[in-house]
């Protein structure tokens, strides 16, 4: 600790003048601009995302099964616990659907 002591004062003046400065603002178009850049970029990578994602899905899910399984566990409480979240997954586009109608 007594190492850095000669250093703070001059983070202290730091610190300080940073905290006067006025924070930082986005322009206002910001959202737009970035939003018309997510879209054009995601258009062209939507199939290859899903296959990647398709894949470590099944991959992670086969890893998972055979870890549990040396872990002793039966095939029915990987079952469970594999099947659980992706049930899980596939209705929260129905429970979010349901949620916006009401």
């Amino acid at each position: 600790m007594t190492e850095m002591e000669p250093y703070e004062a001059g983070i202290d003046r730091l610190l300080r003048r940073s905290m006067d400065a006025p924070a930082p603002t986005l322009s206002s178009d910001f959202e737009e601009r970035l939003m018309r850049k997510v879209g054009q970029e995601s258009a062209g990578l939507d199939r290859y995302g899903r296959m990647v994602l398709t894949g470590y899905g099944l991959a992670s899910i086969v890893v998972s099964g055979v870890v549990m399984r040396a872990q002793g566990l039966g095939w029915g409480t990987i079952a469970v616990t594999i099947l659980g979240p992706l049930a899980l997954v596939a209705a929260a586009p129905r429970v979010r659907r349901l949620g916006q109608m009401q």
